[in-house]
């Protein structure tokens, strides 16, 4: 299985050695690009973070920012994807640049569609008890990551490859969550000045769980 929280920070740090800053500024323009159009705040961006698992921030419609909301929606799907995308890159050692960021508008219906499926499942979910949407959040938390590195699939297949990979390794997952939530609050306190560093940090840890499960399932470690 992917190896514990502590093992997949550690190798998170050694990953970003060289590239820490271009991650953070990659993250900071992902922030900038959501936020923008919402007119957002640091607590809702935290917020999102914990109960989606994701970097890009979700935003809440109101009447004074309704149509920034919807744009920030649109966009959120491919640039998800993008992160996604940089962050493999990192990972794997392949070099990424911040232009990858951007990446996902190549494949941005499928990334649209799988953004509005996730939310959308989640939500439904999450209606019914907190836990069973935090349980969905988990389940579906792969589908980018496959998607990226199996883009002739739909928004669809990769949801149910994400499902079919997260049996048995949910909890493993939301235990590193839980390990940055200090980070996270510390982010909130700094005015988000912390998520600069704390981003690319939780995003190349999640990325690093992804590429532990891929390996071990693609060799039949399970």
């Amino acid at each position: 299985m992917p190896q514990n929280s502590y093992n997949l920070k550690r190798r998170a740090k050694q990953q970003l050695q060289g590239n820490w800053l271009q991650a953070g500024i990659a993250c900071f323009i992902v922030w900038l690009v959501t936020m923008t159009f919402t007119g957002g705040n640091v607590v809702h961006s935290f917020q999102n973070i914990w109960q989606n698992g994701e970097l890009v921030r979700v935003p809440t419609t109101n009447s004074s920012n309704g149509l920034g909301s919807l744009l920030s929606f649109v966009l959120s799907g491919p640039i998800t994807l993008g992160v996604s995308s940089y962050f493999l890159k990192l990972v794997r050692n392949e070099g990424p640049i911040i232009e990858n960021i951007f990446g996902g508008f190549k494949f941005f219906i499928k990334s649209f569609v799988l953004n509005l499926l996730i939310k959308l499942f989640t939500i439904l979910w999450t209606l019914l008890l907190i836990i069973p949407g935090i349980i969905a959040s988990l389940r579906y938390s792969m589908a980018y990551y496959i998607m990226i590195d199996n883009p002739e699939l739909s928004a669809f297949e990769a949801l149910d490859r994400s499902k079919l990979m997260m049996v048995g390794f949910k909890f493993g997952l939301f235990k590193l969550w839980c390990s940055y939530i200090g980070w996270f609050i510390l982010g909130v306190i700094t005015i988000g000045i912390a998520f600069l560093w704390i981003n690319p940090y939780y995003e190349t840890a999640k990325t690093n769980f992804y590429q532990d499960l891929k390996f071990n399932l693609e060799n039949g470690n399970y």
